[in-house]
């Protein structure tokens, strides 16, 4: 397994929030972003940002006042 910087992982959570945002295809956006950033192993980016924005987004939600049992 390779190291991928904290930082390439934070840029991976504000392209997913970001995407989400606008209803686009996160996985594709992810592959998009390391083969940009030359990073084979785009899987490894997906399950690492994927796991931050959802807590992320989570975040989020209740902060805005939904309901915690419509967050996941």
């Amino acid at each position: 397994m390779s190291y991928i910087p904290n930082t390439t992982i934070d840029n991976a959570v504000d392209l997913i929030i970001n995407t989400r945002d606008f209803c686009g295809d996160e996985k594709r956006a992810i592959k998009d972003f390391c083969s940009d950033e030359g990073i084979a192993d785009w899987q490894k980016v997906w399950r690492i940002a994927n796991f931050r924005a959802n807590a992320q987004w989570n975040r989020h939600q209740k902060d805005a006042g939904v309901n915690p049992k419509y967050t996941f």
